[in-house]
């Protein structure tokens, strides 16, 4: 069992009962627009909180059932245990906390902090627990992506918020802000016992089935207030006003550094912790010198303060610019610096250890970079050269890898989302393709500019904003066409098939004769296709359409005798007279429905004269299936929504990667493809070897087709359910990692920091 869930609680000071009346006597003062928006969002936030723990006991069981030893199993095991026990305790705490953000914001003057804040500096080594450390980057990273990717919707209710309560509503205490949310779980969650494993799988699992989802809770809580009349006219994405930092001395270097900073330099003690922790990480890592400086004169000599090495590092800067290839390394850095002290006759000096430090980290992190596979080589080459530039944002700002919303982070993480369905065409395609040269562009724009004044990312991170937005109106305009098509496909095929089924149930068993069976198969089932595609199959006018088809086939395939020669004579005219409503309704063709209705005269006739034998059921001739598929072709028939045959030929057309054949199946890549959610990215591999990056645009129900598109929106693929399982199990289908790369790199770098140290 991990202890950091004890460590966490110790830092947790409970509310004394005056806070508790204070709270209860908040919350029963909210003015009601407010007191609605707490009820919608508890009640959207319990339904997530449901699926979330069921979601986790099933995971926790499957891990368990996975596991290669007994105590791995035994560990999973006493987790599901733990968290089933702990579940409805957890969500208590969880809108406990939600409620007390709800108060603080009508009289924050009756709250004291509740968590106790650390002294810590860079010299103090006295750090929590590496566990922690891994949960505080996991809440981290899942704050920054919510905050990222819901950030209007998020300032809209910000700024409405703050019309009905007495204190300034921020990003950061919104009480359904992504902050409080998953702060206010990490806390209520720490109060069950069990392993770091399974406690990084339940917030995993927090981040998908919640914090991703906040997007839709934001939706419907703007409405509500928009509804309740508190700035409906609201446009745009306002900007919120945030406190003014201050600005903070960093080690080695002065005000001025920390001025050039800008607002991102900012004392955030809990991001610096993040700092400190990977520091103490790196102790005793081969290469780390411990006190010693390995850069200069084998760590002897005067040390250069944060302000020289930025100096050198803006030096190191100038040469990538003219190499144009990313460094490879941390040696690479290092030994680019210990070339130019010695250029410039200080090579007896040495970096010190903070900063040598962090000059390990971000190459460790870059490195990660280049061998991540969710993005196509070239790309990784232009990401990879921004190392130096990460550097310099890194030693001026201590706190810079646990602060999400540093726009040195924010912009190569989009960057980074932007490429990964970058797919290389070669250096010529590259020259002309419009994603590949905003990259390029933006990052010898760094290169080039970028020294002391981190405001350049900024103003960079809105361009290429700008151009996405551009880039993704014109994928979604196609890719909507696509997902339309196949939608109407996909009903087309269904109403195909209702239509199918039911004149199959209503000729079994009899023989339909040649006229009757082929108005029943070329003409009266567009008519039925028509009325199903539009109404549906349980509407009035389905079942009257099919009521004549039975009076159709009921007409040709009975036996005459007194009675019921007398209810033919009584029932044709009305037939008739349906059949050929039907038909003129859809625009059938004249001359052909002339004939039809001719020949099926003369079979009524005939079988009033008995010269019509009653036999057995018969296969359909080929003039019918002629008929029928001279009519598919017909547009004036089927209408817009039935497939052309050149979407059919392109629905044949596409890559079918494997068998569709439950044998080759198993359950946990059938459990794989459930999960799966639209917008995923793939790496798809070919028959003939070659790959290809496609994003599921939709899952068509009626027909259980997975579509896939390109980055353009163009259509790529589609599989079923099955085929997609077996297409994962063979490898032919990759599942590409669409998390902030920023943010794996650093989750990478403490995983192999830790298990090199056994931790």
């Amino acid at each position: 069992m991990s202890s950091s869930g004890s460590k966490n609680r110790e830092n947790v000071v409970p509310l004394n009962p005056d806070q508790k009346r204070s709270a209860e006597t908040s919350l029963a003062r909210m003015p009601a627009p407010m007191h609605q928006l707490r009820e919608k969002s508890r009640m959207q936030l319990q339904v997530m909180l449901r699926d979330l723990f069921d979601k986790t006991d099933d995971a926790l069981f499957e891990l368990a059932d996975k596991a290669t030893n007994n105590h791995e199993q035994n560990l999973y095991f006493d987790s599901m245990r733990q968290v089933r026990l702990r579940r409805k305790e957890t969500e208590a705490e969880f809108f406990r906390r939600i409620d007390i953000g709800f108060a603080h914001l009508l009289s924050p003057e009756s709250f004291s902090e509740r968590v106790e804040e650390r002294e810590v500096s860079l010299d103090n080594m006295a750090l929590v627990d590496h566990d922690e450390l891994e949960e505080m980057v996991a809440s981290e990273t899942m704050v920054n992506r919510a905050s990222e990717q819901f950030s209007e919707k998020l300032q809209h209710l910000t700024l409405r918020m703050d019309q009905l309560v007495p204190a300034k509503v921020y990003l950061k205490n919104n009480p359904v802000g992504p902050e409080i949310i998953c702060h206010g779980f990490v806390e209520a969650a720490s109060a069950i016992e069990i392993d770091v494993k399974a406690r990084l799988v339940l917030f995993k699992l927090f981040d998908r089935h919640v914090m991703s989802q906040l997007g839709e809770i934001y939706e419907l809580l703007n409405q509500q207030l928009i509804d309740a009349n508190i700035l409906p006219s609201m446009r745009g994405a306002p900007k919120v006003q945030r406190e003014q930092p201050r600005q903070p001395v960093q080690e080695g270097g002065n005000a001025e550094g920390a001025r050039s900073a800008g607002n991102y330099a900012e004392v955030d003690e809990s991001s610096e912790q993040v700092l400190l922790q990977l520091r103490e990480l790196l102790q005793g890592q081969p290469g780390h010198h411990g006190a010693e400086a390995s850069v200069g004169a084998a760590g002897q000599g005067p040390r250069l303060s944060s302000q020289d090495v930025l100096s050198l590092l803006n030096l190191a800067q100038q040469r990538t610019v003219q190499r144009n290839q990313p460094l490879a390394s941390a040696d690479e850095v290092k030994s680019l610096l210990s070339g130019l002290l010695a250029q410039g006759g200080e090579a007896n000096k040495s970096i010190n250890q903070v900063d040598e430090d962090v000059i390990n980290l971000v190459s460790m992190m870059f490195e990660f970079i280049l061998e991540d596979r969710s993005l196509a080589s070239p790309m990784k080459v232009l990401l990879a050269r921004l190392q130096i530039p990460m550097i310099k944002v890194a030693i001026a700002d201590k706190s810079f890898f646990g602060k999400g919303g540093h726009p040195a982070r924010r912009l190569l993480n989009e960057m980074a989302t932007a490429a990964l369905g970058w797919q290389d065409s070669g250096e010529e395609g590259r020259a002309k393709d419009a994603l590949y040269r905003r990259v390029d562009e933006t990052v010898n724009r760094i290169l080039a500019d970028y020294s002391k004044d981190v405001g350049i990312f900024e103003a960079l991170l809105l361009e290429f904003r700008a151009f996405q937005e551009k880039e993704k109106r014109r994928a979604q305009i196609l890719e909507q066409r696509t997902i339309d098509a196949e939608d109407g496909k996909a009903k087309s095929q269904r109403a195909r098939a209702e239509v199918d089924a039911a004149l199959a149930e209503v000729t079994a068993g009899v023989k339909v004769p040649q006229a009757a069976a082929q108005l029943l198969a070329a003409a009266w089932s567009n008519v039925m296709f028509i009325t199903c595609l539009k109404e549906g199959e349980d509407s009035d006018a389905f079942e009257a359409q099919l009521d004549t088809a039975r009076d159709l086939v009921w007409s040709t395939t009975t036996a005459m005798d007194a009675e019921s020669r007398q209810k033919l004579l009584t029932l044709v005219p009305g037939l008739l007279a349906r059949l050929r409503k039907g038909l003129e309704d859809i625009a059938f063709n004249p001359y052909q429905m002339g004939q039809m209705f001719k020949a099926l005269e003369k079979l009524h006739l005939d079988i009033l004269r008995g010269k019509v034998d009653i036999t057995p059921e018969v296969e359909a001739t080929p003039l019918e299936k002629e008929s029928l598929e001279e009519l598919e072709r017909d547009d004036s028939v089927v209408g817009t929504v039935e497939p052309t045959l050149a979407e059919q030929a392109h629905a044949e057309a596409m890559v079918e990667l494997v068998p569709e054949t439950e044998d080759y199946l198993d359950t946990q890549h059938l459990a794989l493809v459930s999960n799966l959610t639209q917008g995923s990215w793939f790496e798809m591999i070919t028959e003939s070897g070659d790959k290809c990056r496609c994003r599921l645009a939709a899952i068509i129900k009626p027909t259980g087709k997975y579509i896939f598109v390109n980055r353009t929106g163009m259509k790529v693929a589609e599989q079923s359910r099955e085929g997609l399982a077996c297409a994962l199990r063979d490898g032919k289908m990759l599942v590409l990692d669409d998390g902030m790369l920023f943010d794996r790199a650093l989750e990478s770098v403490i995983g192999s920091l830790r298990q090199s140290r056994g931790v």
